[in-house]
């Protein structure tokens, strides 16, 4: 949670907090991390240890898996920051472009008509990942591809939903109410 105030507070209004988020499995990277580890570490190091082992091709071997291992820590931010943010106003989609460039789209749960998953295959369902589906008023659909355990994703979303509708049910009885009692007091003063 502390890395998620850090990286997604410019997301967030005044008061508001991340109640939970949904973030893209794992599975989503992991062809790309075991790229880079071979490229990146084993074919330099492993050429290296194999006969190469002269001071300039260590330094080749030290520049090249550095820059291996920038490409790395992009490719987990990227990773990272792809997230559906669960708040107490609503729900946040982040999404992340680039260093310089990233779009958020902020939905009320008001406008919110439902949430859905799609999981198939077999690792999918052994590692608990597939699509979901945030349902629009709008009809416009928002998707997050491999998400991370959809079906507990779906459920506190509708949880944090339905503690925001109470609320703001309370709210609205309780300001009814105000008004009620203020035309109440207003006619009887003036009768």
């Amino acid at each position: 949670m502390i890395i998620e105030k850090l990286i997604f507070s410019k997301h967030l209004e005044k008061g508001e907090k991340v109640l939970y988020s949904v973030h893209k499995h794992w599975i989503d990277i992991f062809k790309s991390v075991l790229e880079i580890s071979f490229f990146g570490l084993v074919i330099p190091w492993g050429f290296y240890l194999m006969g190469f082992n002269t001071e300039l091709f260590f330094w080749v071997a030290v520049v090249w898996s550095g820059m291996a291992y920038l490409r790395f820590l992009y490719l987990l931010v990227d990773w990272y920051s792809d997230v559906w943010l669960v708040t107490s106003m609503g729900i946040i989609t982040v999404e992340w472009r680039g260093i310089f460039s990233n779009a958020a789209t902020r939905l009320g749960y008001e406008d919110i008509e439902g949430v859905g998953y799609d999981i198939n295959g077999f690792w999918p369902t052994v590692l608990r990942y597939g699509d979901m589906t945030l349902k629009v008023m709008s009809g416009n659909n928002l998707e997050l591809k491999t998400a991370n355990k959809p079906q507990k994703a779906e459920l506190e979303i509708m949880r944090c939903q339905e503690l925001f509708m109470n609320d703001k049910e309370m709210q609205d009885a309780g300001n009814l109410k105000n008004l009620l009692s203020q035309m109440v007091s207003h006619h009887m003063r003036n009768k």
